[in-house]
């Protein structure tokens, strides 16, 4: 079953939902953290990255995900995701960048997928796997504009380098609440 995740409660971990993503080169995440206060981001929102394995909650052990995440990622080599073909795609209150599916990327989303799900709850379906990153979430439409504004001013070059996964985990609702990085799993390492 689906759940939308907004409003979800802590956990007996201390956390309402988990994700897995591949986190941005730090000068791109600030560029980006630009953009979301430009465009109003309001609610929780974890800093650029692509989404590698979509929001879970309900875990039935948080020792158990972390063990089975270092397992994937030391299965997986480090890397890179072409911006090339990637498209921008906006609603009337969120901008989300839209990558083109590589081999390693879905190597390692179903990897984790396979591993990870039986853990918790989907709050949303995974598959088909969309390589996105999100640039701004339930902003108002003037938000919306300024977003796509910036978003295209900024220059991603050749490509991402993708050389470690993240569990992120978000402290109480979407509104007031905070994300988390619990751990973080080198590649291949």
């Amino acid at each position: 079953m689906v759940v939308r995740s907004t409003f979800l409660e802590n956990d007996e971990f201390g956390y309402s939902c988990y994700t897995i993503v591949l986190p941005a080169h730090p000068k791109l995440t600030a560029k980006l953290l630009e953009v979301e206060r430009a465009a109003g981001q309001k609610i929780a929102k974890i800093p650029a990255h692509i989404t590698v394995k979509g929001t879970l909650y309900g875990i039935s052990s948080l020792e158990e995900m972390i063990e089975l995440i270092r397992t994937v990622a030391s299965r997986h080599q480090p890397f890179s995701l072409s911006v090339e073909g990637k498209e921008l795609f906006d609603s009337e209150q969120s901008v989300i960048l839209g990558f083109p599916v590589n081999a390693e990327i879905q190597a390692l989303h179903d990897d984790l997928v396979t591993n990870i799900a039986p853990l918790g709850k989907p709050a949303y379906y995974d598959d088909p796997y969309r390589v996105h990153m999100s640039i701004v979430n339930e902003v108002e439409p003037e938000g919306v504009q300024i977003a796509r504004d910036q978003i295209k001013q900024i220059d991603f070059g050749a490509g991402l380098q993708l050389s470690a996964i993240e569990l992120m985990a978000r402290d109480g609702m979407a509104s007031g609440g905070v994300w988390k990085r619990l751990e973080r799993f080198e590649l291949g390492g």
